[in-house]
């Protein structure tokens, strides 16, 4: 699928304002999505022209078509479980948060019909937002004295995207740098945006932390011929002196801990009021309703219901569970919502698919910047499918939001390079 040859789209120049506006607001999401909540504005003004402007399917790749017709099935998916569901207002909220996934299209063929390349407003946008995420994470734990960082939402949002953005300049810095002073920066940037995520506490974010050098010291492995043992010994040295200095933070080892003791409380009373122990709870009710109706789920919206019938009759374990309206875990909770036809769309078109093409990238691109937008790619959907194991992503604008601009950008750069080195 992922190797058919994309079929060029016809030169066409862009309207100079829609240039510098898209560009203007690729650079200020990563900025602003978390600190002071302009994902859903900026994700609106970006919709906006590719409505007019997005056009050109029939000139797209074959293997875009499917990736684009993927989304749209994700959104019928979750449509479809409504046939069971019983809250239909809340049902309808949630349908139209996967209503964002279908607009990728629009946006996705505005990118391409324009050919805009846009990873160095991106990785620009990262960057400041690294810098910016640690101020303010700063200021709300050091000066303030909150307990957390919680930027403009919640602490999970806020550290998980600091980890994002954090992977998103290490991309950069790997594939595109060559100066010593900016990847000496670049790193300085990524301890910072490591440490706003230690202040805000979001410890599903530090799952990802270590696939970051890993990611990166995979994606290099070709490219490294006869540094290979040194490059080795290198990484050995980046985990050890990581791994150490990640224990050396009181933040760290006090949410590791506190983990730890959540899972000895659920194993000795399942009931307990913990972090952890409420999860496990609610993947294991997850799975009790999947069972209920495993074709097409319980309903978009019927979650929070579900719970509230498991407490009263005594099939849930912990009776927190009903203060929760999803699974904290993408995959408990598109098989509770949508079943098994939900969750065979979710995994498939948000994860598996996007994450072939730009596999297929890394392996075989050489250009600097498309081999920043493949290896980018591959760390987007790496890190919403960890973060996507202990929260639910689809529940939230923001995560929502920067799946489909960030995937965007990066596919369609990578497509957009590809057909410049080629002509």
């Amino acid at each position: 699928m992922i190797n058919e040859t994309t079929v060029s789209l016809r030169e066409e120049s862009s309207p100079k304002w829609l240039h510098h506006w898209v560009r203007a607001l690729v650079f200020l999401f990563p900025i602003t999505v978390a600190t002071i909540g302009w994902g859903s504005v900026i994700f609106g003004l970006l919709l906006l022209p590719a409505l007019y402007y997005g056009r050109g399917w029939k000139q797209l790749g074959a293997w875009e078509r499917r990736l684009m017709t993927g989304y749209v099935l994700v959104l019928l998916a979750m449509a479809l479980s409504l046939v069971n569901a019983e809250n239909l207002k809340d049902g309808g909220q949630m349908v139209e948060r996967f209503l964002r996934f279908s607009m990728i299209v629009p946006i996705y063929l505005m990118f391409r019909r324009y050919r805009f390349v846009m990873g160095r407003e991106l990785a620009a946008g990262a960057f400041i937002a690294c810098l910016v995420m640690a101020g303010q994470a700063m200021y709300e734990v050091v000066w303030q004295g909150a307990p957390n960082a919680i930027g403009h939402y919640h602490k999970i949002v806020f550290g998980d995207l600091a980890v994002l953005w954090a992977a998103v300049i290490a991309v950069a810095a790997v594939s595109v740098m060559n100066v010593w002073w900016q990847r000496a920066v670049i790193v300085a940037a990524i301890l910072l945006a490591f440490y706003a995520s230690a202040l805000a506490q979001a410890r599903g974010s530090w799952l990802f932390i270590p696939l970051v050098p890993v990611i990166l010291f995979w994606s290099q492995w070709k490219l490294l011929k006869h540094m290979r043992l040194w490059a080795l010994a290198g990484f050995a040295a980046i985990i050890i002196a990581g791994g150490g200095a990640l224990f050396q933070s009181e933040k760290i080892v006090s949410g590791v801990e506190r983990g730890l003791n959540d899972l000895e409380r659920f194993a000795e009373d399942p009931a307990a009021e913990t972090s952890w122990g409420i999860r496990l709870n609610l993947w294991r009710n997850s799975l009790l309703v999947f069972q209920e109706s495993p074709v097409f789920g319980t309903g978009a919206g019927d979650f929070k219901l579900e719970m509230e019938r498991m407490v009263e009759d005594g099939r849930s374990w912990n009776p927190y569970v009903e203060e929760f309206g999803h699974a904290h875990n993408i995959y408990f909770d598109a098989l509770a919502r949508a079943g098994i036809v939900g969750f065979v769309a979710i995994v498939f078109a948000i994860l598996l698919l996007p994450l072939a093409y730009f596999y297929q990238g890394v392996r075989h691109e050489t250009d600097p910047w498309a081999r920043f937008y493949a290896i980018g790619g591959v760390m987007l959907i790496v890190a919403f499918a960890t973060f996507g194991l202990t929260e639910g992503l689809w529940s939230r604008n923001p995560f929502l939001n920067t799946y489909v601009i960030v995937l965007v950008v990066l596919m369609a750069g990578l497509v957009n390079c590809r057909e410049a080195s080629a002509r």
